[in-house]
């Protein structure tokens, strides 16, 4: 199979889900590649979105694990309220919760699809229930 991603909404949930397909992430080229194909995806939402990625299809070598930490939190700082990931091999894991702690960026990881939708969907009714709403340019809400 060749090099690919889709990213596609999610209505009733309102959410991005990431799928990708033999990325595999070897050099920092590759890593500069991959950024560039997911800001194009991301720009097709005109704004920030809260997004899955299924890391089934994302591989990322050690050669490439540096940059790839750094290059995701900031892709993911641009682009995203928040997101979870599901899915995986050991490596890519291992290099997602090193970069997490390296670089400060979210790992938040879940077995399954449904399990990482619950969380972002707790997480987004948590910040709900003390006021917080981001989704609501320029209403400002207060706790009762």
């Amino acid at each position: 199979m060749a090099w690919g991603m889709s990213f596609e909404r999610d209505d009733e949930h309102d959410v991005v889900t990431a799928n990708f397909t033999d990325c595999i992430l070897v050099s920092d080229e590759d890593v500069f590649r991959w950024r560039d194909e997911v800001e194009a995806q991301f720009a097709k939402f005109n704004g920030r979105v809260d997004l899955l990625i299924n890391l089934s299809g994302l591989i990322v070598r050690h050669t490439a694990g540096r940059t790839f930490g750094k290059v995701r939190r900031e892709v993911l700082e641009r682009n995203t309220h928040r997101s979870y990931r599901y899915g995986g091999d050991e490596m890519t894991l291992m290099y997602i919760g090193t970069s997490g702690v390296i670089n400060g960026a979210a790992v938040n990881h879940f077995p399954t699809r449904e399990a990482a939708l619950a969380a972002l969907l707790a997480e987004r009714e948590s910040l709900r229930k003390r006021g917080f709403t981001p989704f609501l340019p320029g209403v400002v809400t207060s706790k009762r």
